[in-house]
């Protein structure tokens, strides 16, 4: 398994794949320096809740897009050249399968890392009051991480069996879009859209008084079943695509 991963990572060391997450990252910080100006709070302690909220929102818009350019750029390489077939003679084919998805977790953990790194910058910078709490951590990690890595294994999929990359591109887009709708229009019929669980594992919510022009946020109880939905659909659904992937590639066993 080092073997396969190793040449992974030598298959896109030229690929500048990390400039993905990189520009996201930046838009993701030039956009929050400029909501905050027109952010209107109860008080000082509320600047952690409106930030951690106001992430997942962009995290619900912005991540499917960035996870399918970045499954599209790790699976294009083998399949511009047609080498799946010759690859799949040379490695098992669910270890290249594994090795995809792990390199491409990796991509969106170091975005993750990248994200509290400058959270806390910016709340250095404006001076917030308080701090994230492990609550706050661990809801985050849920919201952001696990939801990513279940829309990661879906694009995966889709650039795999894609030998034009538009169809994965813009399956992620429409994400953002489905993952968008799902903050303003309530429906257990979201329940079966992956990109739906940024806001159903949401952790803050808001209370605007008309009147006043005033925001306020408060904490909002984890939602358990969708936590739990989560947890056993990503091993389900990584056991059936890892052998979907088996089936349907040319080459050895």
């Amino acid at each position: 398994m080092l073997r396969e991963w190793k040449t992974e990572w030598m298959k896109v060391r030229r690929r500048r794949i990390a400039l993905v997450p990189a520009a996201f990252l930046l838009f993701t910080f030039l956009w929050i320096s400029w909501a905050i100006r027109s952010a209107h709070m109860e008080s000082n302690e509320e600047n952690w809740k409106w930030l951690l909220m106001c992430l997942g929102l962009i995290n619900t818009l912005l991540m499917p897009t960035m996870i399918a350019m970045i499954a599209s750029r790790l699976c294009d390489v083998e399949l511009k050249g047609n080498t799946l077939k010759l690859l799949c003679t040379m490695e098992q084919k669910g270890h290249l399968f594994d090795m995809k998805l792990l390199t491409g977790a990796v991509y969106v953990s170091g975005y993750m890392a990248a994200e509290l790194v400058m959270m806390l910058v910016f709340a250095g910078l404006h001076g917030f009051a308080g701090g994230m709490t492990q609550r706050h951590l661990m809801c985050f990690l849920l919201q952001s991480g696990f939801v990513s890595l279940g829309v990661l294994l879906v694009q995966m999929l889709l650039s795999l069996f894609s030998v034009n990359q538009i169809l994965p591109l813009a399956v992620g887009l429409a994400g953002s879009f489905l993952g968008l709708f799902s903050w303003f229009l309530s429906s257990p019929l979201w329940r079966p859209v992956v990109w739906a669980y940024y806001n159903l594992l949401g952790y803050i919510g808001q209370n605007w008084d008309e009147s006043t022009r005033i925001v306020s946020y408060y904490e909002v109880p984890m939602d358990w079943s969708a936590v739990i939905t989560l947890l056993v659909v990503l091993p389900l659904g990584y056991i059936l695509g890892r052998q979907l992937f088996i089936r349907r590639t040319p080459g050895c066993d």
